[in-house]
């Protein structure tokens, strides 16, 4: 059974793109946990079978109640830790997903996958002194996996250790030339450190491996945006938008990239299919009574300060909010 991959939820590209590491790590790479590759698996039966169907139908709350079912009826099961700790990964149980995957690797301390994925559970715990010793394992088990020298960049990057994680990117991106997360993750490291040229290299190899890599698009427009060529910027945003037509987040990066042209018209356009995908989407309402207050559109830009207003708890906010409308209505 192929891999599911764990998606992550993209980060603001205007407003936190390099807040901090764990913006590289949760929003803009899409992590694949890895359950143990069933094709060689014929020993696979009862609960596990059963698991294994649900999780490819996609029903992860079944697939890990019978992943569960399974290794309370056959505790010495590393295939079953090992799938039920990627499933508690998917759910984000951090600390129920490490425990399951120990368990996996003293049942199979010789299976690369269960230290790759425990590399990355802690590593979203923030935890990179463990991310960083199990992506070892993962490596010194499988010397020839991409995804093992991925995680060690990573974990390396989180323990605040650049060369030695742009090196580990390197040498995944050589064993596997189409892992475009891995180009990814290095344009991201050369953004950090302000190497645009870099970074642009990078982020044209991710897209270069995989056309449809939103993330790298919108990355991408970060470089051209810091260098002035807004234009660029929009452009490659246009295409994450075509791309991922229903991800809220590339349309609300195209809005801002319009309104940094004083676009506002379509700025408005982007913006609203932002909210209509999200309607809870609070930064997106808010852009959208910004940019209509630019137009004019009074009524309108009360209207969305009005919803903007009323989906943080942030009384800061709110009263800003608020003084802005009494502004725009005077």
């Amino acid at each position: 059974m192929e891999s599911g991959k764990w998606k992550k939820n993209k980060a603001c590209f205007f407003s936190i793109f390099f807040s901090c590491l764990l913006t590289a790590v949760v929003c803009l790479l899409s992590s694949v946990f890895c359950h143990l590759s069933l094709a060689s698996e014929a020993s696979r039966s009862g609960f596990l079978e059963q698991a294994d169907r649900a999780y490819s139908r996609g029903s992860l709350e079944e697939s890990t109640k019978l992943y569960e079912k399974e290794v309370a009826e056959n505790p010495a099961n590393a295939a079953a830790y090992l799938s039920l700790g990627v499933n508690y990964a998917e759910q984000k149980n951090w600390d129920k997903s490490a425990a399951s995957l120990k368990k996996a690797a003293e049942l199979d301390p010789e299976n690369g996958e269960t230290f790759l994925n425990l590399s990355l559970v802690y590593a979203e715990k923030e935890d990179f002194d463990q991310a960083l010793s199990f992506a070892e394992k993962a490596v010194k088990a499988d010397p020839k996996s991409s995804k093992a020298r991925h995680a060690l960049g990573l974990a390396y990057e989180g323990a605040g250790e650049p060369v030695k994680a742009a090196d580990a990117y390197r040498q995944a991106a050589r064993l596997d030339p189409q892992n475009s997360d891995v180009y990814l993750s290095l344009g991201n490291l050369y953004s950090r450190q302000n190497d645009l040229k870099n970074a642009q290299g990078a982020y044209e190899k991710a897209i270069q491996a995989d056309p449809k890599n939103v993330f790298a698009y919108s990355n991408l427009a970060y470089v051209f945006q810091e260098r002035g060529e807004n234009q660029k910027a929009v452009d490659s945003l246009m295409r994450a938008a075509e791309i991922a037509p229903n991800d809220e987040v590339a349309w609300y990066d195209l809005g801002a990239a319009y309104a940094k042209e004083n676009d506002y018209s379509k700025a408005i356009e982007c913006y609203e299919k932002s909210v209509s995908l999200k309607p809870d989407f609070y930064k997106a309402c808010l852009s959208l009574a910004m940019a209509y207050e630019k137009q004019k559109e009074l009524a309108k830009a009360a209207e969305f300060y009005t919803k903007a207003m009323s989906l943080t708890d942030n009384p800061r906010l709110k009263e800003a909010i608020l003084r802005q409308i009494t502004r725009s209505s005077d």
